[in-house]
C-alpha cells in the first residue's frame, strides 16, 4: 500500500494535510473500488488525474492526498457542488477545479493536459460515451469508470452492467470489473487499459 494509505481497525485511510482521515465507501466509490477489487493503490505520487464529476470533492480529496506530488484536474457541471469544491481546493494545491461539462474535453485541455489517468462518475444517460471520448481525447495509460446503471436505463443492473463491460470490451484491451452494489447500488467499476 502506499505510505499515504492504510486500513486502520478494518478502516481505510488517507492521510493528507491535517493528518489521517477515513475513507468511507459508502461515500466514495473509489474507496468502494479499492474494498471491493482488493487492488493495491494504482497510482504513483505524481500522478496526473483527470477526473470527471468532481461533485463536492469528497473523493477528489482522497486522491490529492494520495498524489500529493501531481495534479487532480476535478470537472464538475453543477455550479452549486462547484462552490463546494471551491472550498477543498484552498486546502490542496494539486488540485484544479474546472467549472464544465464533460462532454466537451477540449474545453478543460489547458488544466488536463499530460494526464496519465482517467476517473469518472458520471450518472449520465450516455456515460459510457463520455468516458470514451475523454480518453480518445487524452488517451491516458490507464482509467476507472464508475457505471451507474439505472443512470444508463431503467431495468435489471446486472443485465445494463453486462452490456456496458461488452461494449468496453471492445475498446479497450483490458476491462476489469468490480461489483460495489454492496456500497453503491447499482454500480459497476471497471478497471481499463489500453
Amino acid at each position: 500500500m502506499s505510505e499515504r494509505l492504510r486500513t486502520r481497525r478494518g478502516r481505510l485511510q488517507t492521510r493528507g494535510p491535517g493528518g489521517w482521515r477515513d475513507w468511507n465507501p459508502w461515500r466514495s466509490k473509489l474507496a468502494a473500488w479499492l474494498r471491493a477489487s482488493r487492488r493495491e493503490w494504482p497510482l504513483e505520487p505524481d500522478a496526473r488525474v483527470l477526473y470527471l464529476g468532481a461533485a463536492e470533492g469528497t473523493t477528489v480529496s482522497h486522491v490529492c492526498d494520495l498524489c500529493p506530488q501531481g495534479m487532480v484536474a476535478a470537472v464538475e457541471v453543477s455550479p452549486t457542488a462547484m462552490a463546494e469544491l471551491l472550498v477543498v481546493a484552498e486546502r490542496y494545491q494539486n488540485l484544479l477545479p474546472v467549472l464544465t461539462d464533460a462532454h466537451f474535453p477540449a474545453r478543460y485541455a489547458p488544466q488536463a493536459e499530460g494526464c496519465g489517468f482517467l476517473y469518472q462518475d458520471v450518472a449520465q444517460r450516455d456515460q459510457l460515451a463520455i468516458f470514451r471520448r475523454n480518453w480518445e481525447f487524452y488517451r491516458p495509460r490507464q482509467g476507472l469508470l464508475m457505471l451507474k446503471a439505472p443512470g444508463i436505463r431503467a431495468g435489471v443492473p446486472k443485465a445494463v452492467l453486462d452490456e456496458a463491460e461488452a461494449e468496453l470490451r471492445e475498446t479497450f484491451a483490458t476491462v476489469e470489473r468490480s461489483d460495489i452494489a454492496k456500497w453503491a447500488k447499482g454500480h459497476a467499476a471497471f478497471w481499463v487499459e489500453d
